[in-house]
């Protein structure tokens, strides 16, 4: 049994940190700052995609696979189920416009029909625990297998790219050890679209450096959120979808280069 020991904090407003906050912490702190004022990225159609993809992929592995004609009707009770609003966030009201929406999910579905199921033990597995007073790690692991050379393997399924999944992986493996007292043998990116992969064998000393950073993301969002300061700033690809775009020069600018 390893638990990865987790650095002293100073007392503060209780902060949860999940597997999005960590990585645009990383990405721009004050971004991460406007997550904790309730700024969060407007709804786009690739996040909507990605989150009825992985329903069908969850009830793929749960239950078992679903008819090639069931596919759209599988999705549609989906949306209904908890995704309506977001269906609307994106302005989507006539099913002339869901139904181009609903056959990119049914192609990716196809794709990941074509993945091993072997192993399979649990999917969409919630983690939640509270490593220190004040401090809730949160995520959402899509599935967990057992794989017989790493054992306990988290996989992250990815509707696009796996380039820099490492960050996500990584808060994983500490959120996993944090509630169940052991670090998994293995954590993967696997993306459904390319069938890329990339994933790496969690270690002590990889779970004590990300222990740290959450522990000063804790720290340095407390410290801005109660001085009503801002913090750092810093391009990137990820602005295209940032809530604070308006008014950020660094921004605006970022956009303008991935254009």
């Amino acid at each position: 049994m390893i638990v990865i020991d987790f650095p002293a904090v100073a007392d503060g407003e209780p902060v949860t940190v999940s597997a999005t906050l960590y990585r645009t912490f990383l990405q721009c702190p004050q971004q991460a700052l406007g997550r904790m004022h309730g700024e969060y990225p407007p709804e786009s159609r690739a996040s909507f995609r990605g989150s009825l993809a992985h329903r069908l992929f969850a009830k793929h592995l749960s239950v078992g696979p679903i008819d090639a004609g069931s596919v759209e009707q599988v999705c549609r009770e989906e949306i209904g189920s908890g995704l309506n609003m977001k269906l609307a966030a994106l302005g989507i009201t006539k099913p002339s416009e869901l139904r181009p929406l609903l056959a990119e999910v049914g192609d990716l579905y196809d794709r990941f029909r074509r993945f091993p199921g072997e192993g399979f033990l649990a999917a969409e597995v919630a983690l939640e625990s509270e490593p220190v007073p004040g401090i809730t790690l949160r995520g959402m692991v899509d599935a967990v297998f057992d794989d017989p050379e790493h054992g306990t393997k988290l996989i992250d399924w990815k509707t696009g790219s796996v380039v820099d999944a490492g960050d996500q992986l990584d808060f994983y493996a500490l959120a996993w050890d944090a509630e169940h007292g052991a670090l998994p043998g293995w954590v993967e990116a696997v993306s459904v679209k390319t069938g890329e992969r990339s994933g790496f064998e969690p270690t002590v000393t990889r779970g004590e450096e990300t222990a740290r950073r959450v522990a000063e993301l804790v720290a340095v969002l407390r410290a801005a959120f109660a001085a009503g300061e801002d913090l750092e700033r810093a391009a990137g690809p990820h602005c295209r979808w940032c809530p604070l775009l308006v008014g950020c020069q660094e921004g605006a600018s970022a956009v303008q280069v991935n254009a």
